[in-house]
């Protein structure tokens, strides 16, 4: 699945139809807190909207379907869909404080398809795609976004919703069901599906969570060796990106090709032969990178983990994430070799404390959490995305994750390993000590990777 800022998208011209949500039942509250990254998130974006700043606080993807789709067909799988997830009929509203949530009866839920009208143009359908996209998931109630472009010989289906509903493995079981549900809806075929537990039980937890953990709870060990390691809480990127203060600034994204199929098989066994796996072999490339140029022998991070700590949880539909910290210390004169299994016991140690609330942890270990805490904290992520449900099929579909214009203080790195091919997705200020900066050292970690994958296939 590839990522791809929306500005950069070209879908063919078609005839446009979306399917809105309608229901004829009055939002009921509900007392379940928002998760803190809901908060944080929801938060941000209204003191965005309110101070008039670019934002793009949503998710989107698109996919095609083989042939002119079926409206009706269409029609009948989102509805499923959204009766289904939980994260499609509740909300909080972002502008009250403490957030209030609001439930809608899902069984009154129905999704039908409006024609919009014929575009000949690319530039003008996507405009179009973008500009609906910021109207609907700029609105809190059931503020998501479902149309799909029409052709003789393949149509296209986009869908996106605030960021705080939902998550890339959300998106991933989106793409299964949607097209598992119209494929029966087209041929007749019954769909049996198991019921899909809904996020607010799960922020549910984490608040109880978050409320029994004290300042000296053994579970905040990693986070207080994290934030001791240097005097800043949050390490500064390995190279200039003209944004001293760390201030929000227009963000730009990048793209890099990292590995083939055959190239990330081949330095996932590298890896493996030095006691490590492919995403322990990212991180030690990045820590290598930086002591080439920074001279810093101490790498940390914040990574991101999944929350869907059992198996039933992989159904939900929600932002089921949390940030993590994770940091190793290189040897003198290492090599990738070397690092890796340092990397390895980091990664393993930081997904461990998965549960623990990356704002709660802070909140008590901070003396001032809000002046400690990034609005948006730079990360580095590993996802393996090869289980996926159907994730065969992300080529042959043209399965694409689409992102909005935004704002970045740091860097954030996103390494998605998929069957055919692992990218590397970069989100930073749009400055030009960034883009003359980040890219060399993003090229010298590509490097060390490729270099490692290059001698373990020549040694198969």
């Amino acid at each position: 699945m590839r990522m791809t800022q929306i500005l950069d998208w070209r879908p063919e011209p078609g005839e446009v139809v979306e399917f809105a949500p309608t229901t004829d039942q009055t939002p009921v509250p509900h007392d379940v807190p928002a998760s803190h990254f809901q908060q944080a998130h929801l938060c941000l974006a209204a003191a965005h909207r309110a101070a008039g700043r670019r934002q793009s606080p949503w998710v989107a993807m698109a996919f095609d379907l083989e042939g002119r789709a079926d409206l009706g067909a269409l029609a009948q799988a989102w509805q499923g869909l959204v009766r289904r997830h939980e994260a499609f009929h509740t909300w909080y509203e972002p502008e009250t404080e403490p957030l209030m949530g609001f439930r809608t009866p899902p069984g009154s839920l129905t999704m039908r398809p409006a024609h919009v009208g014929d575009f000949t143009s690319t530039a003008d359908l996507r405009a179009h795609v973008h500009r609906r996209i910021d109207e609907q998931t700029s609105v809190s109630r059931l503020g998501l976004l479902a149309g799909v472009i029409r052709r003789d010989t393949t149509s296209t289906v986009y869908f996106a919703i605030d960021h705080a509903y939902t998550d890339g493995h959300s998106l991933a079981l989106l793409f299964h069901e949607l097209r598992a549900r119209y494929h029966a809806a087209l041929t007749g075929t019954p769909l049996d599906l198991p019921p899909a537990p809904g996020y607010l039980d799960h922020n549910r937890r984490e608040r109880q969570r978050s409320a029994s953990l004290t300042k000296t709870a053994p579970e905040l060990a990693a986070w207080s060796e994290f934030l001791a390691a240097k005097d800043d809480a949050f390490p500064a990127f390995p190279v200039d990106l003209g944004n001293s203060t760390g201030d929000l600034l227009p963000a730009t994204r990048l793209e890099y090709p990292v590995f083939t199929g055959d190239e990330a098989r081949a330095f996932r066994a590298y890896c493996a032969r030095h006691g490590g796996g492919l995403g322990a072999g990212f991180f030690a490339a990045l820590a290598l990178a930086q002591g080439e140029f920074t001279g810093n022998d101490v790498y940390r991070v914040l990574t991101a983990v999944s929350t869907r700590s059992y198996p039933r949880l992989l159904r939900v539909h929600g932002w089921l994430v949390n940030l993590v910290p994770l940091f190793f210390r290189l040897p003198g004169s290492p090599t990738l070799a070397d690092a890796i299994p340092l990397a390895q016991q980091a990664f393993q140690r930081a997904r461990e404390g998965y549960d623990v609330s990356l704002h709660r942890a802070l909140e008590l270990l901070l003396d001032d959490a809000d002046a400690g805490v990034p609005s948006i904290p730079p990360m580095a992520s590993y996802v393996d995305g090869r289980s996926a449900p159907s994730a065969r099929d992300y080529l042959g579909a043209d399965a694409t994750v689409l992102t909005g214009p935004d704002n970045a203080g740091g860097v954030s790195l996103w390494l998605n390993w998929f069957p055919d091919r692992a990218d590397l997705v970069v989100s930073m200020p749009d400055t030009p000590e960034a883009a003359a900066g980040v890219p060399k050292y993003l090229d010298r970690v590509r490097e060390l990777m490729l270099g490692a994958s290059g001698n373990a296939h020549r040694a198969h």
